[in-house]
């Protein structure tokens, strides 16, 4: 992922001031651990690797995840696995 004009436009042309340096860091920090956390060990990031992880049906899992983001949870159970959202990097929707 190419985040050098996101960054850029943050720091309004300046990739070594403050705004600039701390997206970048959140982007980085963000893209290191996925969006999904299972059993608060292992990280996915993306929904197909996730699926194949838990050998679930991606369309069931994306119907539990959707109605999960409805409710405004954080965390589902799947075949015996918790599945967390990563809110401590900025996630804020399971499917979003």
């Amino acid at each position: 992922m190419n985040w050098i004009p996101e960054i850029m436009a943050a720091g309004q042309g300046d990739l070594n001031s403050p705004a600039a340096q701390e997206l970048g860091r959140k982007l980085w920090l963000t893209s290191s651990q996925g969006k999904y956390i299972v059993d608060q060990v292992k990280y996915f990031k993306n929904l197909g690797t996730l699926s194949r992880y838990l050998d679930a049906n991606q369309n069931k899992l994306q119907l539990l995840l959707r109605r999960a983001d409805k409710y405004k949870q954080q965390e589902i159970i799947m075949a015996n696995h918790h599945v967390r959202l990563n809110v401590e990097n900025g996630y804020k929707s399971f499917v979003r």
